[in-house]
Order: structure tokens, then sequence, then C-alpha cells
């Protein structure tokens, strides 16, 4: 079996110490590729069918309106998987609001992870998983869910000793 590496992350405007820094590509992307790197895995990014908006504000009200609401919107059409041929998928996303981008929560509906092994990965500001772990465990019945990083995205490029450590 194969392992998967699935991950969100946002380009654009972004926040790194309280200040608004323009990120080409996002912190989430730079980790998730350093695990493949490690593990051998297959790299997927999860997509958006109507991206998030470049602007960090209106990234932030787009993704309020979506965690108040409980919307899941559509992904990138075209992108399907075959989750039959992983048996280990690690999962990264940034904390908005406390918790994993709703485009994530459309991936968990996307696909049957039973009887895999996840892997959390996340990358903030604030370096903490806020309640992301907690809503995970009620999306992914019948997966086990491991100890997840979290990385604070101003560190993702001097990580490379956590991630090491986290992949094992």
């Amino acid at each position: 079996m194969k392992t998967l590496i699935a991950y969100f992350s946002h380009v654009g405007e972004n926040l790194q110490n309280n200040e608004i820094v323009v990120l080409e590509k996002g912190n989430t992307e730079v980790v998730a590729e350093k695990i493949a790197a490690l593990t051998g895995g297959d790299l997927y990014k999860i997509e958006e069918d109507e991206p998030y908006p470049y602007s960090y504000d209106d990234c932030l009200r787009r993704s309020r309106r979506e965690d108040e609401n409980n919307e899941h919107p559509a992904l990138k059409a075209g992108m399907k998987l075959n989750m039959d041929e992983y048996d280990t998928i690690y999962l990264g996303f940034p904390i908005w609001y406390r918790t994993y981008p709703r485009v994530v929560a459309s991936f968990l509906d996307a696909y049957d992870l039973s009887g895999k092994t996840v892997r959390p990965f996340c990358t903030n500001d604030e370096g903490t998983f806020g309640i992301s772990l907690l809503e995970m465990q009620g999306a992914l019945k019948g997966a086990t869910i491991t100890d997840g990083l979290a990385i604070r995205g101003v560190s993702v490029h001097d990580s490379d000793d956590r991630i090491k450590a986290f992949v094992g």
C-alpha cells in the first residue's frame, strides 16, 4: 500500500507574526512537499472549485461565512483519487478560525477513509490545532487518527527536524 499526502494550502496574502505577508507558495504546501520527500508518498493538492480570495481580509470573510454556515465548498472537478491504493494519509491544512478550512471538510465528505491511518498536520500563526482534531474525529469515523504536527507559518522553512520526527 502507498502513502498519500493530501493538503490544502492558501497562496496570496497571509498572516505571519500578526502581519500581512504575501506567499507565493502556501505554508502547508511547503510542509506537504517535505513530507512527500521523506516518505516517497503521492502529493495531492485539495483544490476548491471557486478559489479562495488572494486578499487576506476577503479570504477571512469567506472562510468565516463557510464556517458559520457549515458550508462545504465544491472541490475542483476532475481531481478524483482512488483511496483503495492508500493505507496512510497525511492530511494537511492551515488553521482558519481554530479549525480546518471547509474545503477540507468537502474532501473528507468525498472519500471514505475507514481503515486508513490519518496523520494530520497544520500550519498557522499560533502553532496549534485549535479544535480541528476534535472535528476530524467526528468526520473520520472508522479511521485511525494519529497525533499531529502543528507548525507556525513563520517556521515552516526551519522545521525539517520536527517534520522528520513526525514522519518517523
